[in-house]
């Protein structure tokens, strides 16, 4: 991996995620209501995310997907889009994405308390790709060489204050999971300023750390589930 600028493009990318509320809510929500499985509380949302209720409810009402009965919200994961990018298993629930980033799941993981795996398709090469992450790390990575891409910082922020599908297509369209870095040469010639990163170079970025030191512990107090 090239490390030359590693530093700044790690550090612009939290700091990035950390100031659009949007993505505070949907990684706190994913991790209230582990992926939809149960309904999260309006209130202490508002106070993990550090906003009045009015304001979450504001963003909250931009997802089709959330239902609010008073101080309960419930959330369906429905992820728009006319083909299946990749597939989460949650317990014994089985959730088609067909939109939203790879790194999203990094997200997830950094702050649920239970594994879950991913299966998707390289769009390069065709390839299976497997991957299981738990609470601290991850179980499996098939084939190993897999890789994300991560677009240069200033992209994400440029997309940040618009709705889902402008986010979706402007940022998440270019970041799926390819079978090896030399699958993604295409998004990097396409987005100069991007990186790629391997399963367990995408856990040790600091804007996961964070968000597993920060808002894991606000969500699941009592830590994570034994496996």
């Amino acid at each position: 991996m090239n490390t030359t600028g590693l530093a700044e493009f790690d550090r612009a990318w939290r700091d990035a995620i950390e100031q659009i509320p949007l993505a505070r809510l949907a990684t706190t929500l994913g991790g209230l209501t582990r992926l939809g499985e149960r309904p999260a509380s309006l209130t202490r949302l508002a106070a993990i995310i550090d906003m009045s209720t009015t304001d979450t409810l504001r963003l909250l009402r931009q997802n089709p997907s959330v239902h609010i009965d008073g101080d309960a919200i419930r959330w369906e994961p429905v992820f728009p889009g006319d083909q299946t990018r990749r597939t989460l298993y949650v317990g014994d629930r089985e959730i088609p994405m067909r939109s939203g980033c790879a790194p999203d799941l990094f997200v997830y993981a950094a702050v649920l308390d239970v594994l879950f795996r991913v299966e998707e398709t390289c769009p390069a090469t065709g390839r299976a790709i497997h991957v299981e992450l738990v609470p601290d790390g991850y179980r499996r990575v098939d084939p190993p060489e897999t890789v994300t891409v991560l677009l240069p910082p200033q992209r994400l922020r440029a997309a940040g204050g618009g709705i889902f599908a402008e986010i979706n297509d402007d940022v998440c369209a270019y970041q799926p999971f390819f079978s090896s870095a030399q699958a993604a040469r295409s998004v990097l010639a396409a987005v100069p300023g991007s990186r790629t990163f391997t399963v367990a170079e995408m856990l040790d970025r600091p804007f996961v750390g964070y968000l597993r030191d920060r808002l894991r512990p606000l969500i699941h107090p009592a830590g994570p589930t034994p496996e």
